[in-house]
């Protein structure tokens, strides 16, 4: 009889132990592995450490400690947030944000004066500098005795380089009182861009306590101003000007038609307190929410009313100076317009503001 075909006892066994060898050795070398990874991290840390501190090459530890560890992982956490804060930057700056280096900061000032003009205000730009506006070496005296800076603030021609912007260079050169907005084009409808800007600007170039916004017809008391100033030093986020609510006007065809009128409710309401725009003071944590926040403010169509809108979302304290306040004699409450007219107008008090056309 032939015996039946059949796997051999001892075979079995064999085959076994074989398979059970390779399990073995594929685990001993996944664990070797795995220590190598770990011994290879711990190197890399005490590198880093290393580098970053000197006095840890001498420490004689064949490991790295928990305090050493935990100090690394704050390294790579703040790494993390700067990564982050690059990403937001580059993100504002595709919305329209430009940083603006902080090259001509000469000390602390207290005040920094901008009045805004344009390429066909020459004439009232000379009147002022023969009546109230220091010059040339009285303008560097003010800037340093009494810490007042004053500029005239312009944009730029649409026409970049033509016949205005060159008049204006060569003023510039003469007097050196202005402030050019090179990335700004010159406009009487986009005033409230031209307000951001300049705030923006001038929080970055100077260090003072307050920023004065004020237009080129009118003249102000420099002295009497910065008493008044004084007198808020003490409040961090102040809003100064002769304050003033008004109708919003929704119709298209009217001088101060305001496009998103319907935002402040229905027809016939009106508008948020707010400065007139003729002169208004910032305090400097107020310019600088405008010039951080620059890409995110909302713009309306009457420069003074954006200002007082940018405000309302902030614990700002408003103070209603009347000695700021000019407009029509209309026989009524005179701020009702803050346009100056030349052949009729008043002023509640001279004290601060004088007339200027």
């Amino acid at each position: 009889m032939k015996p039946v075909r059949g796997l051999h006892p001892k075979g079995g066994n064999m085959r076994k132990d074989s398979m059970t060898g390779y399990v073995l050795f594929f685990v001993s070398l996944l664990a070797l592995i795995y220590t190598g990874e770990r011994l290879w991290e711990d190197y890399i840390i005490k590198v880093q450490l290393s580098s970053t501190d000197p006095s840890i090459r001498h420490q004689a530890k064949d490991t790295v400690s928990l305090d050493e560890t935990l100090r690394l992982i704050d390294c790579k956490e703040q790494q993390r947030k700067l990564v982050d804060a690059e990403l937001e930057l580059a993100a504002a700056k595709r919305q329209g944000y430009k940083p603006i280096n902080c090259t001509s900061v000469n000390g602390h000032r207290k005040i920094v004066v901008g009045i805004f003009t344009n390429f066909g205000g020459q004439s009232r730009r000379t009147s002022s500098r023969k009546n109230w506006l220091p010059s040339g070496s009285a303008l560097k005296e003010l800037e340093n005795d009494k810490g007042i800076i004053i500029r005239y603030v312009i944009g730029r021609s649409s026409n970049r380089g033509d016949m205005l912007d060159r008049q204006i260079d060569q003023e510039s050169k003469e007097t050196n009182d202005f402030l050019i907005l090179e990335d700004h084009v010159e406009s009487d409808d986009d005033v409230t861009q031209k307000t951001r800007l300049f705030f923006s600007k001038a929080v970055h170039i100077w260090d003072a306590d307050f920023y004065v916004k004020m237009d080129d017809n009118i003249g102000l008391n420099l002295d009497m101003v910065a008493s008044m100033l004084s007198k808020h030093h003490d409040k961090p986020r102040v809003y100064v000007g002769c304050m003033k609510a008004g109708v919003v006007v929704f119709d298209p065809n009217a001088q101060w038609y305001e496009p998103d009128w319907w935002k402040f409710g229905e027809q016939k309401s009106e508008y948020h307190r707010h400065a007139a725009g003729q002169v208004y003071v910032l305090s400097r944590s107020l310019a600088l929410h405008i010039s951080i926040n620059s890409a995110h403010l909302k713009d309306y169509k009457n420069e003074d009313v954006a200002v007082g809108a940018w405000m309302l979302g902030l614990d700002t304290e408003h103070v209603d100076d009347r000695s700021l306040c000019c407009g029509y004699n209309s026989g009524i409450f005179l701020t009702q317009s803050y346009f100056i007219n030349a052949d009729a107008h008043t002023c509640e008090d001279f004290s601060l503001i004088t007339m200027h056309l």
